[in-house]
């Protein structure tokens, strides 16, 4: 009888036990439902912080911000001659299918992480939450000076190439009789970087209109140009030229080395489609708008890009068309003048010129928003403290809810690399290429960490690839570390396949001067105080969701609540 007595004693304290745990877990959740008005919220109360950003964005205008951040038409357009230059139509075609297609699996890849972690920090966030607690600092602030250094250096990209269409634009006006210089160009650059600094400093909802209008330009702008090029040209290139034509002006005769770095056009050309979870922590619903907007991006970018080269392409007329000898100095600019000129030489300058104005406002756009995804990874570093004066560079204004110092840090930086062209072209040229490595090396770390480190407490969120997740991943990361070796290799040779000063390529000097600079100033004072992203563990997750509510009940710990919940089962 005591036995069974003892035993239904002890019962009783493990159902009691059972029964405290689970009214605590409810009032955790009362609690937190009550804390937070939303979803939105609580994820970030989860991830160690508060709502400060103005939450304005809908999906689809996450979608349009990260559209008009990659640029696609800009991207190409900048890039067109060096596409025409290693492999031609072929490799500038059906690269841009392959690099389309593995993009795209990048682009999942980070939306699942993304739907877990909708943060502003994004790739540099969450290089500190997957990896482990000893090397987060570590991973984070590596991956997050790659992404803002990418970042900064395709601000510059795009406004220096504004500068440079506009000049080729003034040059179509005149008839070539006036050429801006490149230190004109470098004006133009600062001053219109000046201008999307000051238009970032807008409240964020006051700027979605701006991002709606610009993606749809930007689809309408590719679907007038290329109609337009088809239409007016006087003969088209055959389907030949398109699509199997080799060209190879680098001095090297191996047609894999071309092929491999023709890449780059496409790789440049749709980096920063992770603009999206830049803006996490300004969207409604973001664990899931934010991915799908990165995914969404890409499947857009794709086809859109792939129909703007086709158009230029065929109004090539079976030529290969560069920069030299031509109308401009812009070689898709040449192209338009070439469709625009008929049989008897004779060409419509008004016809390029509008060409050529929607390709101007096509930059100005891309621009903006590269800027805003510049700013966003500024300020979640800073509020972290990865830079030098982080305290400083770390505020928002009140009215805006605009990380305005980080704004003003990101136009100083980009005025810097606007000023390079007046010393070196090559120089200019391995800061934009350093943008392209930035993003790919910043896209792979936090997508290695969750297949390795994290492969078994990585927990998705409302996007999730299932099965697919291991496999797209590991191509993933495969992908961006052999591709970004493509942007340190020679692009050029001589007729003796010697280097010369003027065809180096800069990158691995300049990348290797950054990566100096970021790793000695991390050695000599950053690891001494940077602790990377918040990081929550599992069994205090509800703690910041709960501090308030502690406070105002006036509940010192856990203990005296179990101690008041057994009170009232007695």
């Amino acid at each position: 009888m005591q036995h069974h007595h003892n035993k239904s004693n002890e019962l009783k304290r493990k159902s009691s036990k059972e029964a405290v745990k689970d009214e605590i877990e409810k009032l955790k959740s009362k609690f937190s439902a009550s804390a937070y008005s939303d979803e939105d919220e609580r994820l970030m109360a989860q991830m160690g912080y508060k709502q400060e950003l103005h939450r304005g964005f809908n999906a689809f205008m996450n979608f349009s911000f990260c559209f008009t951040a990659v640029a696609v038409v800009s991207g190409c357009s900048l890039l067109f001659p060096f596409g025409m230059a290693t492999g031609g139509p072929l490799v500038m075609i059906w690269g841009w299918v392959l690099g389309s297609v593995f993009s795209t699996i990048v682009g999942a890849s980070m939306g699942e992480i993304c739907s877990s972690y909708p943060s502003a920090g994004s790739v540099y966030h969450w290089a500190g939450m997957l990896a482990s607690e000893r090397w987060a600092p570590f991973a984070s602030y590596v991956c997050g000076w790659f992404n803002f250094l990418g970042n900064a250096a395709s601000d510059a990209g795009f406004a220096f190439g504004f500068g440079q269409v506009l000049g080729a634009c003034i040059s179509l006006g005149t008839g070539g009789e006036v050429r801006m210089t490149v230190w004109q160009q470098v004006l133009v650059a600062i001053a219109i970087s000046g201008l999307w600094a000051a238009k970032n400093l807008m409240r964020v909802d006051h700027q979605g209109w701006f991002n709606n209008a610009s993606a749809i330009y930007q689809l309408l702008s590719t679907v007038v140009i290329t109609a337009t090029l088809l239409l007016v040209s006087p003969t088209l290139s055959t389907p030949s030229f398109v699509f199997t034509h080799y060209n190879n002006d680098t001095g090297m005769p191996s047609v894999l080395y071309v092929s491999c770095i023709g890449l780059l056009m496409c790789l440049f050309s749709f980096s920063g489609y992770e603009g999206g979870a830049h803006m996490a922590e300004e969207t409604k619903n973001a664990s899931e708008s934010a991915p799908r907007g990165i995914i969404l991006t890409c499947l857009v970018t794709g086809v859109t890009g792939f129909v703007y080269i086709c158009g230029l392409l065929f109004a090539c007329q079976d030529t290969i068309i560069t920069g030299e000898g031509a109308e401009s100095d812009y070689a898709v600019v040449n192209v338009f003048v070439k469709a625009f000129t008929n049989a008897a030489g004779d060409y419509n300058r008004t016809g390029a010129i509008a060409m050529t104005s929607l390709l101007m406002v096509n930059i100005f756009f891309a621009g903006f928003s590269s800027m805003t995804v510049t700013s966003r990874i500024g300020f979640a570093m800073a509020r972290d403290g990865a830079f030098p004066a982080s305290k400083f560079l770390y505020k928002v204004n009140e009215k805006t809810k605009a990380p305005e110092r980080v704004i003003f840090l990101v136009f100083f930086m980009d005025v810097v690399l606007c000023l390079l062209p007046l010393l070196s072209t090559t120089a200019f040229e391995a800061i934009t290429s350093i943008s392209a490595i930035g993003y790919q090396i910043s896209y792979a770390i936090p997508i290695l960490l969750r297949l390795t480190v994290s492969k078994s407490t990585f927990k998705t969120s409302s996007f999730s690839l299932g099965a697919l997740s291991l496999p797209l991943g590991w191509l993933s990361v495969i992908w961006l570390f052999l591709t970004s070796i493509f942007f340190l290799l020679p692009l050029k040779f001589d007729e003796n396949m010697h280097q010369t000063w003027e065809d180096f390529n800069w990158t691995p000097v300049v990348l290797g001067g950054m990566s100096v600079v970021a790793m000695v100033y991390w050695w000599v004072s950053a690891r001494k105080f940077f602790q990377g992203p918040k990081r929550v563990h599992e069994d205090d997750a509800a703690g910041p969701m709960l501090q308030e509510h502690h406070r105002s009940i006036q509940i010192q710990d856990d203990e005296q609540l179990q101690e008041n919940i057994r009170r009232s089962y007695k």
